[in-house]
């Protein structure tokens, strides 16, 4: 049967987004633009992450950049929206630093892309610590697909597996899966496939992709295409990257082997 896989396995789907605190209420600093901007009050969430930016947090510079980037409390600048972003990075914000590593790989908010800054930026936030970054980092060196590189790509990861950080457990998962492939290591191949079921049953996105492309295809695990269309009917509601796609054509394969069930001569 031809593959259904419409993505790659290794995929990574990193936006820039508003950062809330996740601090206790109680103590959290941003309670109220937080508060404010989830009732989608976002005058007055701007206005308050002003007064937080003005002290210097570098959180609140982001959160700036990017309600100008999307024209919430404010009118939408993307020259403004970029500056915050550099300020922020510039503070020491990984989040901010990974997020302009996209800008320059995607070329988005006129940017001029350019895959020397990617980089520049992608490094910069992972010495500030960005798990987004850190993963992604992990994520190129396994592509370069020499062991030298893998071991690198192992270690950085690490820290974050040993905090169960599911975007790290999900491309450990994958790598170990592809080795356990291309080894012909059953035991190997079956402990990741039981790690991605593991986030998928805990709602993980590119974890549950995975599984429906699995079910989908199958050879890694048995063959079930309801189950995988269930998964991508889920993902699909939520506009999960490709899920649509997916959907697409596993129903088009199920409608195949209705067609070809209903052609075959009874016994």
């Amino acid at each position: 049967m031809k593959k259904l896989l419409i993505a790659s396995l290794i995929t990574l789907a990193s936006h820039t987004a508003f950062a809330a605190d996740s601090k206790n209420a109680a103590t959290d600093v941003f309670a109220k633009a937080t508060q404010l901007y989830e009732a989608k009050d976002y005058n007055a969430a701007f206005q308050e992450m002003h007064r937080l930016a003005d002290t210097g947090n570098t959180q609140a510079i982001y959160n700036l950049g990017y309600m100008h980037q999307m024209g919430q409390g404010t009118s939408k600048d993307d020259r403004k929206a970029l500056q915050y972003y550099q300020d922020a990075s510039n503070k020491g914000y990984g989040k901010a630093s990974f997020t302009l590593a996209q800008l320059y790989h995607t070329g988005d908010l006129s940017v001029a892309k350019s895959d020397q800054k990617y980089k520049e930026y992608l490094d910069k936030a992972s010495n500030q610590g960005s798990e987004e970054a850190i993963v992604e980092s992990a994520n190129i060196l396994f592509r370069q697909g020499k062991p030298e590189y893998d071991q690198m790509a192992v270690q950085k990861l690490l820290p974050l597996l040993r905090k169960n950080y599911y975007p790290a457990v999900h491309l450990k998962a994958i790598y170990d899966l592809s080795l356990g492939v291309k080894n012909k290591n059953p035991f190997m191949q079956q402990q990741s496939v039981e790690t991605l079921k593991d986030l998928a049953k805990k709602g993980y996105a590119p974890s549950l992709m995975v599984l429906g492309n699995m079910l989908a295809n199958g050879g890694i695990v048995t063959q079930n295409l309801e189950e995988s269309r269930s998964i991508f009917s889920g993902l699909a509601k939520q506009n999960y990257p490709n899920a649509k796609e997916s959907l697409a054509k596993v129903d088009e394969a199920i409608a195949a082997k209705k067609a070809a069930a209903a052609q075959t001569p009874k016994k």
